[in-house]
Protein backbone atom coordinates (compact mmCIF):
# COMPACT_ATOMS: atom_id res chain seq x y z
CA UNK A 1 0.00 0.00 0.00
CA UNK A 2 2.92 2.52 1.20
CA UNK A 3 4.68 1.99 -2.72
CA UNK A 4 1.28 2.61 -3.95
CA UNK A 5 0.56 5.67 -2.16
CA UNK A 6 4.35 7.04 -2.78
CA UNK A 7 3.80 5.81 -6.81
CA UNK A 8 0.57 8.12 -6.97
CA UNK A 9 1.71 11.15 -5.06
CA UNK A 10 4.75 11.01 -7.12
CA UNK A 11 2.86 11.40 -10.43
CA UNK A 12 0.22 13.68 -8.80
CA UNK A 13 3.13 16.11 -8.14
CA UNK A 14 5.33 15.81 -11.30
CA UNK A 15 1.67 16.59 -12.92
CA UNK A 16 0.48 19.07 -10.70
CA UNK A 17 4.48 20.65 -11.07
CA UNK A 18 3.81 20.87 -14.77
CA UNK A 19 0.59 22.33 -14.89
CA UNK A 20 0.92 25.94 -15.94
CA UNK A 21 4.56 25.94 -16.88
CA UNK A 22 3.18 26.82 -20.39
CA UNK A 23 6.25 28.37 -22.12
CA UNK A 24 5.87 32.36 -23.10
CA UNK A 25 7.76 33.64 -25.98
CA UNK A 26 8.80 37.15 -25.59
CA UNK A 27 6.95 39.69 -26.85
CA UNK A 28 8.09 41.76 -30.22
CA UNK A 29 8.33 45.37 -29.95
CA UNK A 30 4.48 45.18 -32.03
CA UNK A 31 3.17 43.77 -28.82
CA UNK A 32 2.13 40.02 -31.31
CA UNK A 33 3.39 37.15 -29.39
CA UNK A 34 4.62 33.71 -31.13
CA UNK A 35 2.76 30.99 -29.85
CA UNK A 36 4.31 28.51 -27.72
CA UNK A 37 6.10 25.70 -29.55
CA UNK A 38 4.66 22.09 -27.05
CA UNK A 39 7.57 19.96 -26.23
CA UNK A 40 8.34 16.55 -27.88
CA UNK A 41 6.61 13.91 -26.99
CA UNK A 42 8.66 10.71 -26.09
CA UNK A 43 7.44 7.42 -28.20
CA UNK A 44 5.67 5.00 -26.52
CA UNK A 45 6.26 1.96 -25.18
CA UNK A 46 6.11 -1.28 -26.84
CA UNK A 47 1.90 -2.51 -25.77
CA UNK A 48 3.37 -5.91 -24.45
CA UNK A 49 5.84 -4.44 -22.19
CA UNK A 50 5.19 -3.44 -18.47
CA UNK A 51 6.26 0.30 -18.07
CA UNK A 52 9.23 0.35 -15.79
CA UNK A 53 7.67 2.67 -13.54
CA UNK A 54 5.41 -0.12 -12.55
CA UNK A 55 6.53 -2.88 -10.03
CA UNK A 56 4.53 -5.73 -10.38
CA UNK A 57 5.79 -7.51 -7.01
CA UNK A 58 4.97 -4.13 -5.16
CA UNK A 59 1.37 -3.87 -6.71
CA UNK A 60 0.86 -7.62 -6.34
CA UNK A 61 2.17 -7.25 -2.48
CA UNK A 62 -0.25 -4.61 -1.71
CA UNK A 63 -3.37 -5.63 -3.30
CA UNK A 64 -3.17 -9.12 -3.70
CA UNK A 65 -1.28 -10.95 -1.50
CA UNK A 66 -3.19 -11.10 1.80
CA UNK A 67 -5.69 -13.57 -0.02
CA UNK A 68 -3.35 -14.92 -3.07
CA UNK A 69 -0.16 -15.63 -0.54
CA UNK A 70 3.33 -13.92 -0.66
CA UNK A 71 4.39 -15.51 -4.28
CA UNK A 72 0.59 -16.14 -5.37
CA UNK A 73 1.01 -19.74 -4.29
CA UNK A 74 -2.87 -19.48 -2.88
CA UNK A 75 -4.32 -19.64 0.27
CA UNK A 76 -7.21 -21.15 1.64
CA UNK A 77 -9.66 -21.09 -0.52
CA UNK A 78 -7.95 -18.59 -2.86
CA UNK A 79 -6.40 -20.07 -5.79
CA UNK A 80 -2.47 -20.20 -6.92
CA UNK A 81 -2.05 -17.34 -8.86
CA UNK A 82 1.84 -17.83 -9.80
CA UNK A 83 2.64 -19.64 -13.39
CA UNK A 84 -0.59 -18.81 -15.27
CA UNK A 85 0.16 -17.68 -18.35
CA UNK A 86 0.18 -13.73 -18.42
CA UNK A 87 -2.62 -13.23 -20.87
CA UNK A 88 -4.86 -15.12 -18.47
CA UNK A 89 -3.91 -13.19 -15.54
CA UNK A 90 -4.16 -10.08 -17.41
CA UNK A 91 -7.82 -11.02 -19.03
CA UNK A 92 -9.75 -12.09 -16.00
CA UNK A 93 -8.31 -8.92 -14.00
CA UNK A 94 -9.69 -6.80 -16.94
CA UNK A 95 -12.89 -8.94 -16.69
CA UNK A 96 -13.01 -8.42 -12.57
CA UNK A 97 -12.33 -4.82 -13.05
CA UNK A 98 -14.73 -4.11 -15.62
CA UNK A 99 -17.31 -6.20 -13.12
CA UNK A 100 -18.28 -9.27 -15.45
CA UNK A 101 -19.39 -11.76 -13.64
CA UNK A 102 -16.89 -14.62 -13.21
CA UNK A 103 -17.67 -17.11 -10.15
CA UNK A 104 -18.56 -16.69 -6.39
CA UNK A 105 -15.59 -14.34 -5.53
CA UNK A 106 -16.41 -11.51 -8.55
CA UNK A 107 -17.49 -9.16 -5.87
CA UNK A 108 -14.59 -9.16 -3.79
CA UNK A 109 -11.96 -9.51 -7.06
CA UNK A 110 -14.50 -6.76 -8.42
CA UNK A 111 -14.09 -4.40 -5.76
CA UNK A 112 -9.48 -5.12 -5.45
CA UNK A 113 -9.14 -4.94 -9.61
CA UNK A 114 -11.43 -1.96 -10.06
CA UNK A 115 -8.67 0.66 -8.89
CA UNK A 116 -5.87 -0.86 -10.88
CA UNK A 117 -4.89 0.51 -14.06
CA UNK A 118 -3.56 -1.19 -17.37
CA UNK A 119 -0.08 -0.56 -16.36
CA UNK A 120 -0.28 -1.99 -12.78
CA UNK A 121 -2.29 -5.11 -14.13
CA UNK A 122 0.46 -5.88 -16.71
CA UNK A 123 2.92 -5.41 -14.18
CA UNK A 124 1.18 -8.01 -11.88
CA UNK A 125 0.49 -10.46 -14.81
CA UNK A 126 4.52 -10.17 -15.29
CA UNK A 127 5.63 -10.97 -11.63
CA UNK A 128 3.14 -13.73 -11.44
CA UNK A 129 2.95 -15.40 -15.11
CA UNK A 130 4.66 -17.45 -17.28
Amino acid sequence: MKANTLLLTLVLALGLGACGQEQQAESPAGGSAAPAVPPAVAPAAPADAAPASVDGKAVYAAKCAVCHGKTGEGRGTNPKLVGLPVADIESRLKDYRAGKQMGPNTGIMAAAAKSLSDEQIAAIAGFLGE
